[in-house]
């Protein structure tokens, strides 16, 4: 009997930033002003989407979106951005996260991100 399983190879460490809203600061429109605050920095498998992945996940081929696998146990809010680290771009998650936990060797996360024209402003909380 043959297993073909895929194997988690991170390349990268990804930061997590969750999604908040000020209480005393508002935009121009006196909504709440968002903020992004570093939660959580991980390892992660972070590829580009082929047009194959794209056409199967939106029925068009997109630019800009990649595809991050992170560990299964990790805490993801469909509303958070994510960073890689020491790199200026932000990503946003499309969709919810996917989570694979049939076979406890391959067990994890998969992310579908779509680059942001403009990056986000996030808050790195000092140390």
């Amino acid at each position: 009997m043959v297993v073909i399983c895929m194997v988690y190879f991170p390349n990268v460490e990804l930061e997590l930033y969750s999604y908040t809203e000020s209480l005393t600061e508002f935009n121009s429109y006196y909504e709440p002003k968002r903020e992004y605050t570093l939660t959580d920095t991980v390892p992660c498998n972070f590829q580009p989407m082929t047009p194959n992945d794209s056409l199967k996940e939106f029925g068009e081929i997109l630019t800009d979106t990649y595809k991050a696998i992170i560990d299964y146990n990790v805490s993801v809010d469909p509303k958070m951005l994510v960073k890689i680290k020491g790199e200026p771009d932000t990503y946003e998650i499309v969709g919810t996260p996917m989570t694979n936990t049939h076979f406890n060797p391959t067990r994890h996360t998969k992310l579908v991100l779509r680059k942001q024209r403009k990056p986000s402003q996030v808050v790195v909380p000092d140390d």
